[in-house]
């Protein structure tokens, strides 16, 4: 009787649930899903059929940045809890600069699942939200989504540490201008990303390629020294010889202290999402610091975390130019890095928020090694 009645209790939960995701299909308006549609190739080769015109968008696994960027925020109905919840807490700055441009309109906007690399929405709250369509870097929850709520599911290209691609960025936000009616900002914000890339290139164009090493690079949480990344999207441009870049490896990489050692980088630059676990480290193994600190006084300096929730381009670009001012001083000549991190992220997010930025991370600083810890200047 007892396993009878739990069996009973287990039908009567999934009945709940089916009737409640019933009644959300019946309540939408009629509206929703009989407006006139067209037909779409998404980036992921799939045709999908959205309104003609798309007004109310929910963007999933960190594609809100790519929103920010096209400055077409007030299309948003719905948003991942985790894109919330720090700034809520009063610190949206934490690894990603395009918090900080919605900051005062995020509270409003309803939170449909927790959010994160791979995980699907409540497809209730989603529902409820009567998006046109939902924006995604992953296919199969595309597939998953449009299956379970009928609502149109778009996969955009996702801009990766793992062979990152200009190209594949520029074409994420024509899509996405043509899909939310951008057009103009989405050909104006592939012209200033040109642009950059090119000066970048044209100013380290023939130079004698110095050895720079990364550490402290973020992956699923921040690491410590011994934590690098191979093809670093910053240097791409840079004409630099990244020396993790030797593993042969792309993305993330965690290297031997010795390997470090014995590459003998010219300069090393932190990435300050990692600090405090270097600063705990260096006072454990003070003598291994001093090694690397030998004949490279004045030549260990800061960088912001540029793949926060995935890549930040803003902080990516802004990082390429403040390793090229150290590095090649003669080549940025006329360059302030930070005036210059100013204008980018006026350009990507209608706001500078560099101040802002700078309140969480000891970016773009000398790094000092002495007796008493790690200082900055």
């Amino acid at each position: 009787m007892i396993k009878m009645n739990n069996i009973l209790k287990k039908v009567c939960c999934r009945l709940e649930k089916f009737f409640a995701l019933l009644l959300l299909f019946l309540l939408l308006e009629p509206c929703a899903y009989s407006k006139e549609t067209i037909t779409i190739k998404d980036l992921a080769n799939r045709d999908v059929a959205i309104p003609k015109e798309v007004e109310r968008v929910v963007p999933l696994s960190s594609s809100l940045r790519y929103i920010v960027y096209l400055q077409v925020f007030e299309k948003v109905v719905g948003i991942e809890g985790l894109e919330k919840e720090k700034v809520m807490r009063g610190n949206p700055a934490t690894g990603k600069a395009y918090w900080l441009a919605i900051k005062d309109r995020l509270h409003g906007i309803p939170s449909i699942g927790e959010g994160g690399p791979g995980k699907l929405p409540d497809f209730e709250r989603l529902i409820s939200v009567k998006p046109d369509v939902v924006i995604t870097y992953e296919p199969e929850n595309a597939q998953l989504i449009q299956l379970k709520t009928r609502i149109p599911a778009i996969v955009i290209h996702y801009a990766g540490t793992q062979g990152f691609q200009v190209e594949d960025i520029q074409s994420t936000i024509s899509f996405l201008g043509k899909l939310l009616n951008r057009e103009t900002r989405a050909e104006e914000l592939n012209k200033y990303i040109q642009g950059t890339v090119d000066d970048l290139k044209a100013r380290t164009k023939d130079t004698q390629r110095s050895k720079i090493y990364i550490g402290g690079v973020g992956a699923r949480g921040p690491h410590g020294i011994t934590s690098t990344e191979a093809q670093y999207p910053p240097t791409m441009w840079l004409n630099v010889n990244n020396l993790a870049d030797e593993t042969g490896l792309r993305g993330h990489v965690f290297i031997d202290k010795e390997k470090l050692l014995s590459w003998n980088p010219d300069y090393i630059f932190i990435d300050v999402g990692g600090i405090n676990l270097i600063k705990d480290d260096y006072l454990k193994n003070k003598e291994f610091y001093k090694q690397i600190m030998t004949n490279r006084e004045g030549k260990v300096y800061s960088v912001f975390p540029y793949n926060f929730y995935r890549t930040n381009l803003e902080i990516m670009f802004a990082n390429s130019y403040f390793i090229g001012k150290i590095v090649y001083p003669n080549r940025f000549k006329d360059v302030d890095p930070i005036e210059k991190a100013r204008e980018i992220f006026r350009q990507f997010l209608g706001v500078d928020v560099f101040d802002d930025l700078s309140k969480s991370y000891d970016g773009y600083k000398q790094i000092i090694l002495d007796e008493k810890g790690i200082t900055f200047r």
